[in-house]
């Protein structure tokens, strides 16, 4: 007799659903995607989807809520920060940047969508964990300046910088396939990007 599938729990369906719509609109985007098609991934029923989210807007925001949930603290080394080591601090958030997001890129795929289909899902990551991301590397930045470990530099600009370089490399290697990347390790990227940020912003003697 085969054994009997475990029922998830309602809080587990969500999950699932979320998971499914993710994949979906990072295929399809918000304009080609529907219910149908979700709950199609999902191995359910559109009446399924909607016992737990009102329409498609609000997976969206399901999905900006479930990825602060489970990642926002990768990004916010607070020690690192208390104790001024600029090393570990700027190694810490690109080395857990692109540890998430390489080889997975679901997630910047629907991003990408939602901008250029002028959806408010980008709007909403950069107005909420963006935002306070930012806020919080810019602040780091505007204390080392005072302490005059780094020349003065625009904080809002060299916050923004610092992850640039580590969101396009995730793109040209991800997205676009750059062969010159395929060899290059996580440590040496991570030490690529921080060593030319800490070299553009440090002051000299």
């Amino acid at each position: 007799m085969a054994a009997k599938q475990k029922r998830l729990t309602g809080e587990e369906r969500r999950k699932e659903i979320i998971r499914s719509a993710m994949e979906v609109f990072a295929r399809k985007g918000f304009s080609g995607s529907t219910t149908r098609k979700i709950a199609e991934s999902a191995g359910i029923s559109e009446a399924m989807i909607y016992s737990h989210f009102q329409n498609k807007e609000d997976l969206y925001a399901a999905i900006i809520d479930d990825k602060l949930k489970r990642n926002e603290q990768l990004f916010f080394p607070v020690e690192a920060v208390r104790n001024k080591d600029d090393q570990q601090v700027f190694s810490t958030i690109i080395r857990n940047f692109l540890h998430h997001h390489s080889g997975d890129t679901t997630f910047i795929r629907l991003l990408l969508f939602s901008a250029l289909e002028g959806h408010d899902l980008a709007r909403m990551f950069m107005k909420g964990p963006m935002t306070r991301f930012f806020t919080f590397l810019g602040d780091y930045i505007q204390q080392r300046c005072d302490d005059g470990a780094f020349r003065p530099v625009n904080p809002v600009m060299a916050a923004r910088s610092l992850l640039a370089m580590a969101f396009y490399f995730v793109l040209l290697r991800e997205i676009y396939v750059d062969p010159a990347l395929e060899s290059i390790s996580l440590d040496e990227t991570v030490d690529a990007i921080v060593s030319t940020f800490c070299e553009g912003v440090r002051s000299k003697p």
